[in-house]
Formats: C-alpha cells, structure tokens, sequence
C-alpha cells in the first residue's frame, strides 16, 4: 500500500511539473507574441519612440558635424520631427515618421550645406582684391569633383591668393559638390543660381512625401485605409433569460457603444467587422442587425476600437450598468494590437 501511495505520489508529481512546463512555455509564447509585459518592462510603442528619438539625435549631431544645427530650416524640421514622433500613437506611425523624417532631414541638411557652400565661394571671390577695378563680364565657376575643388577663370580675374583660399577653405572640403557659378560684372560679384535643378527637385520630392503621409494619415482617419494600434475588443451579448425584444441588443444600443468610444478618443471603429465612416449606418431589419447596410453576426456583437485602451474602457461604465439591468452583458477586453479593416462599399 505504501508503494501505492508513493507511485501515486511520483505520479501527481509528475503531473505538477508537466503542468507548470506548459504554463512557463505558454508564458514563453505571451511574451513572444507581445501579449504579456513585465512590470516596469517598456511597452512596443515606447521601445519604438526611443528608437525614433535615437534617430533624431543621430540626424542633429549630423547637422552639427557640417556646422548646420543652428540655421532655421534643420531646427524647424527637426523640431518637426520630435513633435510627430511625441503625437504618434502606433508603431507603424512611428516607424513610417521615422522612415520619411530621416530622409527629409538629410535633404534639408544637404541643402543647407550647399547654401553655405555657396555663400562662401562668393564671399571669397567678393573679397579679391582685382575685383573692384575690373571691367566687364565674367563668369567664374567653381566645383569639386574626386580629384578636389576646380575653378574655371576665363579672364584670371582671381589672385593666386583667392584661388588658394578656395581651395583651402572648410566649407569647400569633404565629398563632392556640384557646380556653383558666380557673375562678375563691373567690379560686383552675384550668384548666378541660388538653386540648382537638384534643389528644386529634393524640395518637390519632400513636398511629395509630406503629401503621402498626409493623406495617409487622413484616408486612416476617415476610416478609408487600414489602423493598427492598442485598443480595446467590445463583445455585446443578449441576455441569458428571457426572449421579448428588451432582451436583446439593438441598434440603439450599438450606436450608444459606438458613440462613447468615439467621444472618449477612438482613432478607429468597425462593428461586425464592418468599419465605421461618417455616413455609416447601424440599424435592425427585423432580427438582424445591418452595419454598412450589411449583416452582422450577433450574440455576441464584436466591436473593435483602435485608441487609449484605458481610456476606451473606462468609457463603457454607465452603459455596462444599464444594459446589465436588462440582463444584456458587455464584456471589454484590452489589446496590444487591434487592426481595424478599411472601409468597403
């Protein structure tokens, strides 16, 4: 009997340690998933906000390194910059911030540089001192191509002094650049192009870009493109007893869920899978519930909002007492990642 006891004993044993492998494993798999967070461990969307302030710093110590930070165009993008990367609230909003901002950051870096690279070939060329007694027209054009910085001096207008200093000078080093010519005409030195084609085109491809993502951001708004975010998954049952029409969910009380959620923030909602827009509808054709003038599966209603989970949910108190009186239950669970379907006609 002992013996008994003792294998029943290595058996519940046993059992136990399988037991707990299973639940470590299905832990393993939470956190794989993202589903489940330690105390104090840092959310995706935080991880992915320090990343993009990592990048930031990275772009300004760059506009530091060529002695740009300071002039208003990098600042004002950058500053642009921080304040999208603050008000993003998914990861994918960040990482495309990230993405764009990155590029259109080195563009203004570039430009920016370039312009100062210029300023400083026609200060130098401004300050030769043959230059206030000559006469005529001129035009001296100065680039840097891999075997280092080129002048071009029709007339020998410039000293030796002036060339070496052109060739010597900070701004004028470094990777190549393209051609920058100035008009000598009377003693006076002017730029003849302020901004190559090159320019002109960085700056309609940055205007393209913000042009995307605006839309972008407003084609998710409205409910036109997919939405990724945390949220909140609302299921709405009918009640358990009884079977007159006050024991069921109706369009009233969908519409009254769907009017909470949006006051209290929701970036997105679709019902029965049916995403929301200004001109949706949610009604009842006799027993069924239509959304988008399209039937839903009900008992239990599935409504997915995309937003501040907390804030979603706690939203819901008053109607959730109410209901409950009618024996109509709502229950409100909260995720890390809800993506809400486009709107389709």
């Amino acid at each position: 009997m002992k013996q008994l006891f003792k294998k029943l004993g290595i058996i519940h044993l046993l059992g136990v340690i399988i037991l707990i492998v299973l639940l470590f494993n299905s832990f393993l798999l939470a956190r794989t998933m993202g589903h489940v967070q330690l105390p104090g461990e840092m959310s995706s969307i935080d991880i992915a906000r320090e990343g993009a302030r990592m990048s930031i710093s990275l772009n300004e110590q760059l506009a530091r390194d060529v002695d740009v930070f300071e002039t208003s165009a990098v600042r004002e993008v950058i500053a642009q910059f921080k304040y999208e990367v603050d008000r993003a609230s998914t990861v994918e909003d960040i990482v495309t911030l990230v993405t764009d901002y990155s590029i259109k950051v080195q563009g203004v870096i570039t430009r920016e540089q370039e312009s100062k690279r210029r300023d400083a070939v026609l200060s130098l060329i401004s300050q030769d001192t043959k230059l206030p007694t000559y006469r005529g027209e001129d035009v001296i054009s100065v680039w840097k191509g891999e075997d280092g910085v080129r002048i071009v001096d029709p007339t020998t207008l410039l000293t030796d002094e002036t060339k070496e200093e052109l060739f010597e000078h900070p701004l004028l080093q470094g990777p190549s650049w393209s051609l920058i010519e100035i008009a000598v005409k009377d003693g006076q030195a002017t730029l003849m192009t302020s901004r190559s084609m090159l320019d002109k085109i960085r700056i309609l491809e940055d205007d393209k870009s913000n042009l995307e993502r605006t839309l972008k951001q407003v084609k998710s708004q409205a409910g036109y493109s997919d939405i990724n975010g945390t949220g909140i998954i609302v299921e709405m049952y009918d009640s358990e007893v009884g079977f007159s029409s006050i024991d069921i969910v109706h369009d009233r009380d969908v519409r009254d869920v769907v009017n909470e959620l949006f006051a209290a923030g929701a970036r997105g909602v679709s019902v029965g899978g049916q995403r929301l827009i200004t001109t949706s509808s949610i009604r009842c054709a006799g027993p069924i519930i239509l959304v988008n003038q399209k039937p839903i599966a009900v008992d239990p209603i599935v409504i997915k909002a995309v937003g501040d989970a907390e804030v979603l949910q706690s939203s819901l108190e008053l109607i959730r007492r109410e209901l409950k009186e009618f024996g109509i239950g709502i229950e409100v669970t909260i995720e890390e990642s809800i993506t809400l379907p486009a709107y389709s006609e």
